[in-house]
């Protein structure tokens, strides 16, 4: 994989769809994407990495949450429930933090996350709630808010991200505001007029501590409808910027099912 990341511009420019050119090499290498559909590899060195072993997306996902759920078996979870906003209790001897992401109840043990007392075996949930879980929120947030191109991390994909989210709620709901409200009553989001300037603004909490808003502009006689979605500053505290914005992406596509 690192041959093929080596062949890219590592500008992260989006061109290709992905948020970063190490994504688009991880697709690449488990057989999902071809490398001359990056615009900026040359020809020659298309056929260079067809020999390489295929390492699946889900394998990676895998490791990386077998990593973290490794860390939080050492997280006091009284101490980061109270940071986080989850729910503390003692169970059995141990102690288990409640929370919600995205309005679904996880239970997280020292042994793991749970849903619906059972082991979860989503890769991405474990990613984002053990991640959640272990950085324990040291700073406030403080109401300030920016989309996801504020931050260094981000800024690079800010308009791949824009493409894969953020037009795909104004498209949905392209002179259907009406439509959009409900879906958003349906998904348990507040409303959140004059927090931002829009037509309609509406809130959700991802996370107990990782709010967001989503503020439409309708259609008009000279535009079409725009959306745009925004976090807290100091989001980052309690979340990695690349898994939050996966977050904010399967939120999406949850949103315009």
């Amino acid at each position: 994989m690192i041959d093929t990341y080596k062949k890219l511009p590592g500008t992260n420019c989006g061109e290709c769809g992905e948020v970063t050119c190490m994504a688009f090499a991880l697709r690449v290498k488990s057989a999902q994407r071809k490398l001359s559909e990056c615009p900026y590899v040359q020809q020659e060195d298309e056929g260079s990495v067809e020999n390489e072993s295929v390492v699946t997306m889900e394998n990676n996902y895998k490791r990386v949450s077998r990593e973290l759920e490794d860390e939080v078996k050492c997280v006091d979870l009284k101490e980061a429930a109270a940071a986080i906003g989850g729910d503390y209790e003692n169970r059995d001897g141990g102690g288990v933090i409640k929370l919600k992401m995205m309005n679904k109840e996880y239970n997280v043990h020292n042994e793991g996350l749970f849903d619906n007392g059972n082991y979860c075996e989503d890769s991405w949930s474990k990613i984002i709630i053990y991640d959640y879980v272990r950085r324990k929120g040291d700073t406030p947030l403080i109401g300030s808010w920016v989309s996801m191109g504020h931050f260094p991390d981000a800024a690079s994909h800010s308009k791949a991200f824009q493409k894969n989210a953020e037009d795909k709620i104004a498209e949905k709901f392209n002179s259907n505001l009406s439509g959009l409200v409900s879906r958003c009553n349906e998904l348990e989001g507040f409303d959140a007029s004059g927090e931002l300037k829009a037509d309609y603004v509406c809130g959700f909490n991802l996370l107990p501590r990782v709010p967001m808003y989503l503020s439409f502009w309708e259609a008009d006689d000279e535009y079409s409808a725009s959306c745009k979605l925004y976090v807290d500053r100091n989001a980052d505290a309690y979340i990695d910027i690349e898994y939050l914005a996966y977050l904010l992406e399967w939120f999406v596509k949850i949103f315009v099912e």
